[in-house]
């Protein structure tokens, strides 16, 4: 699946430095590997760490409720590494 971003120049040349190097064979072997350890990261982070982190973060809404966060996310399982 085609996936388009924008980063940094400054980003891009330290990716085809690490490519250069050896330890991936392209950017998006590099950007893939990063998306992995990214959600690997969140996975096993708790309901709670996650509302607390957007808390902090101001990504959570002047309306929204951590608790409603916390329980949503039980919900729904963690999963992403299975995909």
């Amino acid at each position: 699946m085609l996936l388009q971003v924008r980063i940094s120049s400054a980003l891009v040349r330290r990716i085809d430095e690490l490519c250069q190097e050896g330890l991936f064979r392209n950017r998006s072997e590099a950007v893939s590997d990063a998306i992995r350890m990214l959600l690997a990261r969140y996975s096993h982070t708790s309901p709670e760490a996650r509302a607390t982190a957007l808390y902090l973060g101001g990504r959570l809404g002047r309306a929204g409720n951590p608790e409603d966060i916390v329980f949503r996310a039980e919900e729904r399982g963690a999963g992403v590494l299975e995909e």
